[in-house]
């Protein structure tokens, strides 16, 4: 028998959305694993174990459905802005500084392959 396992690169996973998508989709496809990430180059590896249709399901998430970049829908976040702009002076502290997507993100698919047993 054997695990199915894939490796990920990914250039920078430091915003909570991706570290959030990559936990609960994991979590729902019953993948095991662990991300190994650096401060200084950004950068982190994805290591993910299962069964052999959770882990097609799990790459086609990470290389395809994963928005790395940010959401597509920038006129969104320009009606965020102009909204901040109006609250201002009104509880600034309240809220936290809103996290910015890296525009040069991405997700590349390094190893898929076989082992013997889970080892997470």
């Amino acid at each position: 028998d054997g695990v199915s396992v894939a490796i990920f690169y990914v250039k920078d996973m430091s915003h909570t959305y991706h570290r959030t998508k990559v936990d609960l989709n994991a979590q729902q496809n019953s993948v095991t694993g662990g991300v190994l990430e650096c401060q200084n180059p950004r950068l982190a590896c994805v290591i993910c174990e299962g069964g052999p249709k959770a882990i097609k399901r799990y790459i086609r998430l990470m290389t395809v459905r994963m928005k790395w970049q940010g959401p597509d829908d920038a006129e969104d976040e320009e009606e965020d802005e102009e909204e901040e702009d109006e609250t201002t002076g009104e509880g600034e502290g309240d809220k936290p500084p809103k996290q910015k997507f890296n525009p040069d993100n991405k997700c590349e698919l390094v190893w898929t392959g076989m082992s013997r047993k889970r080892l997470f």
